[in-house]
């Protein structure tokens, strides 16, 4: 029997490197590249951070970190109204281990990017969402947890396709975060 982690793991690769390779493309350094990275974060995460929550809170029992309300304050930081971006809704159903596997995992992906740099920290506006900590600890319980579930297969599908949903919901965040071409 396999982990739900690894599960997770095989059922996301393809997503997950399409979502890697969009969020990617963005130079952080640069403001427009930037705002785009924060907005397409926030509308990927605002249908699915109910289900993150959840997660963080009922079932790792951990404090949750109010990523969207960062989010909201780092976009208004830079003059943008998180309430005026467009929404996105999921292509399917997103559960609560889906939620937390995608949410938590990418804490170590921004944990890269921030050491890196970005534009907010090189124009003294830091962002809480790309400095924020708690996130790897979170990610580190996830794993841990997600190491030791050994579903059976119709949960394991269940729960692989609701990953692959909140991958894709987060890449058609970033598509969608997409300035409108000059006409």
């Amino acid at each position: 029997m396999q982990s739900l982690l690894s599960h997770f793991r095989t059922a996301t690769k393809a997503s997950h490197e399409l979502l890697d390779s969009a969020f990617g493309s963005l130079d952080l350094s640069d403001r427009a590249d930037y705002v785009r990275f924060l907005s397409g974060h926030y509308m990927g995460m605002a249908p699915v951070i109910g289900q993150f929550r959840n997660f963080v809170e009922g079932t790792l029992g951990l404090q949750y970190p109010d990523y969207s309300r960062m989010l909201r304050e780092d976009l208004a930081a830079l003059e943008v109204d998180a309430d005026s971006l467009p929404g996105v809704t999921p292509s399917g159903e997103v559960s609560p281990e889906a939620a937390g596997y995608v949410v938590s995992g990418s804490r170590l992906g921004l944990t890269t990017l921030a050491r890196a740099g970005y534009w907010g920290r090189s124009h003294d506006l830091p962002s809480a969402y790309m400095d924020d900590v708690e996130g790897l600890s979170i990610w580190k319980s996830t794993a841990a947890l997600l190491k030791e579930d050994m579903p059976d297969d119709a949960r394991a599908k269940r729960q692989s396709m609701a990953a692959v949903v909140v991958f894709d919901t987060f890449r058609e965040a970033f598509a969608t975060s997409a300035p409108d071409p000059v006409r």
